[in-house]
């Protein structure tokens, strides 16, 4: 405010800038001139408001903000500068530039002093048209002018007596020169006055101090130049008078020590607090940076004073473009606005760290300013995880504890009544254990525990839980099996086989080979609620049931349960023999456009047993997926369709014809997934830009990075790809922003009832918009009547499949019923 004040008393032009040449001041001087008010030109660039040409030329003159940031010191403007004013009127300036500096001596901003010199331009523009006599002085020197020779004053132009307060010419002209000029500069304007007559050389600008016929001091920028005036030798003088422009550069140093001053006091207290301080503009850009938060985020200040904040954000909230105010609703920054948020920073390195937040607005004038407050809570977190772990974890083998299974059971009971997918509860028990304490120690029992556990561990799939009860009881705890008991049996059963040969490998304890083998007990829970206690004792009797059994094995609770995973397990080896003898077929279902035309088609595997007859997918997939089949599947079918691609790609009829092939989770994830699309691509000759992939939102559960970047290196290649049942699973709008998808595919569970029931025909129309949105094509999956048809092209579907066009058929009975259509 002391600062506004000061530049408002100013008498000449002053406007102030930010180092990147936008406007945060300006006197009323400056106000008139320019005819812009402060209120709309703070923040503009200086061009918009200080437009400037050269008065001679009329092009643009140079900016001088790049001139002081260039030469980090004062400069003045050309002396034939004109000002063009906003509302059009030209005024001819005098003008200086100088850099403001922050207690580090950064150059943080400029300073220009201006003046309207406009009369004194027109004055020299008239002398020069109608008196020859003074033309070499109006080349030499826009300001006033004085011919002096002998020290008596000869000339002085209107300009020149109305610098030095004369009335009339007389007042001057006839004087001795030496009576203007200061006392301290009066023997070096005699030695450049001789300097200048002697060898008829220029004399250069400098500045000397003169006498005003009042007796104040003149500072002038002053030139001499020998010429012939009433046929003897003389000195031409040209003055500029810059005494406003150093009484405003004096005022501006003394307020800029006193803005120093306040500033390193001021930092000198945030310095000292133990959170990190950072202020910022409304824009977002960083003012100040305290030496906590240097520490925190390891930016020295001047690295990151001047940044936009989102420099200390995460990779995936940084949007640089954006204002701060909707750049915080991506950040969050903003809500911490009068409480504590936990998010994510970022160090100068790019490492991530959490921190506490809390935002502050301070308003001063027509200031505004966001103060955040950080903390890094590393150790905080360390600190709330250690007391987790101690209270939810076994501290020999760092396995959930009984009270976390507790939980992590009654939610898994929770979400198979829900879902209807089996769960399965396994209790082991380690064959004579009591034996080992009991004749090698307990400190050899606790190393078989640790060993155990992380046997255990790599047995179950992710997501699937294994805990310590307390001695040598351990429970496995298998989520979202499969919907039908008897293969949920299996792949329990499949599981438990996998944990009795892990436990049963030799052990090496310290430098004893030891050989231990569990008791298994298995049960299995689904829609049908069963209290948590009443599970696990299930689950220990039929572990007991194993050890009556002979021990090393497992046994299901409900013996019926057992049949079925035999039963299962022949599958299994059917399975694998029916890969080997080559048993599978896939199938073709129609896909087409608004019009009915056909645009491909989705390939279907179907499994051609020798005793069971063609046998749907939903009767072997899980079991391929679980088994680790998939692979070797998966391959197969990719592989049989681009070389169907490849057959329709020669024919003229079908040569469009696309081909939609399911990927499952599992295939994707492998490392060596593209390499086998392209192999599969390359040995059949098939065009990839007619192949689409199929991916199933389960896929965007875990490592979102990987599916983004596999998918990338197939979509340079051409590959396409859709969201196979979108809608039904986990993706969010922030995983569709980052995938590179081409189409999104209606469930058909939502086409079913779509005209009957108004749930499934929102989702469906949401589904059709987010499409749209994102860019995105979409189809609709299992439609069956011409009805449904209709009102799926009334949301906005552009492609569909369904019984309604045909059902899934061979390769040769698709090609003959396409294209006889």
């Amino acid at each position: 405010q002391n600062l506004a004040i000061t530049l408002q008393s100013i008498g000449d032009a002053v406007i102030a800038t930010d180092n990147a040449g936008y406007i945060t001041q300006m006197n009323v001087t400056a106000e008139r001139l320019t005819g812009w008010p402060l209120a709309e030109a703070r923040a503009r660039p200086l061009a918009d408001v200080f437009r400037i040409v050269d008065a001679q030329t009329r092009l643009p003159a140079s900016n001088p903000v790049d001139m002081v940031m260039s030469h980090g010191e004062v400069v003045g403007l050309a002396n034939h500068t004109t000002l063009i004013a906003r509302d059009g009127h030209e005024y001819q300036i005098a003008d200086s530039g100088a850099p403001i500096r922050d207690a580090q001596n950064n150059i943080v901003g400029v300073v220009l002093v201006f003046s309207d010199v406009t009369e004194q331009y027109r004055v020299r523009q008239a002398l020069a048209e109608s008196e020859e006599r003074f033309r070499t002085m109006i080349e030499w020197t826009p300001g006033p002018i004085a011919v002096h020779a002998q020290g008596v004053i000869l000339y002085a132009n209107p300009a020149a007596l109305k610098l030095f307060g004369a009335a009339t010419p007389e007042q001057l002209v006839g004087q001795p020169i030496l009576d203007r000029v200061h006392p301290d500069f009066r023997a070096l304007v005699l030695q450049r006055t001789q300097a200048v007559l002697q060898t008829g050389e220029a004399a250069p600008m400098l500045l000397e101090v003169f006498l005003h016929l009042d007796g104040s001091a003149l500072h002038l920028e002053v030139q001499g130049i020998r010429i012939v005036y009433g046929g003897s030798p003389a000195v031409q003088v040209a003055m500029h008078d810059v005494s406003a422009r150093l009484r405003t550069e004096a005022s501006l140093r003394q307020t800029e020590d006193s803005l120093r001053q306040a500033a390193t006091h001021t930092q000198s207290i945030l310095d000292n607090l133990m959170d990190g301080v950072v202020t910022m503009t409304p824009g977002g850009i960083v003012e100040s940076f305290n030496r906590a938060a240097s520490a925190a985020f390891n930016y020295q200040p001047d690295e990151i004073i001047g940044q936009h904040i989102a420099v200390l954000m995460p990779e995936m909230q940084r949007q640089s473009d954006d204002t701060f105010s909707i750049h915080s609703t991506v950040t969050g920054v903003l809500s911490a606005m009068g409480t504590t948020l936990e998010l994510e920073g970022r160090r100068k390195n790019g490492n991530l760290f959490p921190m506490s937040l809390q935002v502050s607005e301070i308003t001063m004038g027509d200031k505004t300013t966001y103060i955040g407050v950080v903390r890094d809570i590393t150790q905080h977190r360390k600190d709330v995880e250690e007391i987790r772990r101690l209270a939810f974890f076994d501290a020999l083998t760092e396995l959930p504890n009984r009270r976390l299974l507790t939980d992590r059971l009654r939610q898994a009971v929770l979400s198979s009544a829900r879902t209807g997918h089996h769960g399965a509860l396994m209790f082991l028990d380690l064959d004579h254990f009591k034996q080992l304490n009991d004749t090698r120690g307990h400190d050899m029992g606790d190393l078989l525990l640790k060993q155990v556990a992380k046997r255990l561990q790599e047995c179950v799939r992710e997501g699937d839980s294994v805990a310590r009860l307390g001695g040598d009881e351990f429970v496995v705890l298998l989520e979202s099996l499969s919907l039908q008991a008897s293969e949920a049996a299996s792949q329990a059963e499949l599981i438990a086989n996998k944990i009795l040969h892990a436990l049963g490998q030799h052990y090496l304890l310290g430098d004893v080979h030891y050989v231990s083998t569990p008791s298994i007990g298995i049960v299995l829970f689904s829609q049908e609620y069963e209290s948590i206690e009443e599970l696990l004792k299930k689950a220990d009797a039929a572990m007991y049931q194993a050890k009556s059994a002979g021990r090393n094995t497992a046994r299901f609770f409900d013996p019926a349960m057992q049949a079925a995973a035999t039963a299962y397990a022949e599958l299994e080896a059917d399975l694998r023999r029916g890969l080997d003898s080559q048993e599978f077929v896939l199938h073709y279902q129609v896909q087409v456009d608004v019009q009915g035309r056909a645009t491909g088609a989705e390939a279907l595997v179907r499994w051609a047993h020798p005793r069971r007859g063609l046998v749907a997918p939903a009767h072997f997939i899980a079991l391929a997926e679980d088994t680790g089949l998939i692979l070797p599947l998966g391959q197969w079918v990719l592989q049989t369709a681009c070389q169907q691609l490849a057959q329709w790609s020669a024919n003229e009829t079908t040569k469009t014809w696309a081909i939609a092939v399911n990927v499952s989770a599992f295939q994707f994830s492998q490392n060596d997934f593209v390499a086998n699309v392209a192999s599969a691509l390359m040995e059949s000759g098939a065009n990839p830009h007619y192949l689409k992939l199929e991916l199933t939102e389960s896929m965007l559960v875990n490592d979102v990075a990987d599916v983004v970047a596999k998918m990338n290196q197939l979509k340079t290649m051409g590959v396409g790809f859709s969201l196979d049942d979108f809608g039904t699973g986990y993706s969010s709008l922030s995983y569709l922003k980052r995938l590179p998808l081409d189409q999104l595919k209606i469930d058909q569970s939502f086409v079913h009832e779509i005209l009957t029931d108004a749930s499934d025909a929102i989702i469906a129309r949401t589904i059709v918009a987010l499409g749209r949105s994102l860019g995105l094509k979409v189809i609709a999956e299992g439609v069956e009547t011409a009805a449904q048809r209709n009102f799926l092209v009334d949301l906005g579907c552009e492609a569909f499949q369904g019984y309604h066009f045909g059902r899934p058929v061979t390769a040769a009975q698709f090609f003959t019923n396409k294209v006889s259509d």
